[in-house]
């Protein structure tokens, strides 16, 4: 029974998401156990306001065991995206980040631009995407480096926090919780930053068209699911 994974995701990175969850791996494996959330529920849900963005994203977690947040150039910013981390990990959620800025985007096997430019030459990298030749992205910061926790041993009580406009805050929609409750190892430290706990992958270099399955396995695993 393959694990229920709950795609986090930045929509304006939508076409390169869509090419991490129509890949074989996910499709043959994972399409009926995901949670992805339709566009279109997600433009409804924002009309009516953040009470109903909230219902819709802990529905969509509901009965999910892993987390993968998918990261583009833009994703650490998005307020959403942060709420669906932080609550996949107060709910206990496995955790783990997959880079696809470059997704979708092929390596140029010609020599192009006026004269002619050679890019193991000049060191610029050339990609083909769709139309045209375009520069590979570079990647986005991490999200997980945003989000973090403290923890008070003696009250026995783990809060978290959101780093925003260069300052840690604890973020409004998400509660602390018990220390009882926390599922992840967390040896000992009162204080730390998500990515100390989850690891982030490539979907392209790190060959996420085979690897995604041991990836979730191991995100599980972490969070003793």
């Amino acid at each position: 029974m393959p694990r229920r994974v709950f795609f986090s995701f930045h929509y304006d990175d939508v076409l390169r998401a869509n090419v991490v969850r129509n890949s074989d791996i996910v499709s043959r494996q994972y399409e009926r156990a995901a949670r992805f959330h339709d566009k279109s529920l997600w433009e409804e849900a924002k009309k009516q306001g953040d009470l109903a963005i909230k219902r819709m994203i802990n529905g969509a977690l509901e009965g999910s065991s892993v987390t993968c947040v998918l990261i583009g150039q833009q994703t650490w910013a998005r307020p959403w995206v942060r709420y669906e981390l932080l609550k996949s990990f107060e709910r206990g959620n496995g955790i783990f980040g997959v880079q696809i800025h470059n997704v979708g985007m092929k390596r140029a096997s010609t020599l192009l631009t006026g004269g002619l430019l050679n890019p193991r030459r000049t060191g610029a990298t050339l990609l083909t995407g769709g139309t045209g030749l375009q520069t590979e992205p570079s990647p986005g910061p991490n999200p997980l480096d945003y989000l973090g926790f403290t923890v008070d041993y003696n009250r026995r009580r783990l809060t978290l926090y959101d780093h925003l406009n260069g300052a840690w805050r604890t973020n409004p929609h998400v509660e602390g919780m018990s220390l009882n409750a926390v599922q992840y190892q967390l040896g000992g430290a009162d204080r730390g930053k998500f990515t100390q706990l989850f690891p982030v992958y490539s979907w392209k270099s790190g060959n996420g068209y085979q690897n995604f399955p041991t990836w979730v396995e191991a995100a599980a695993q972490h969070a003793c699911r």
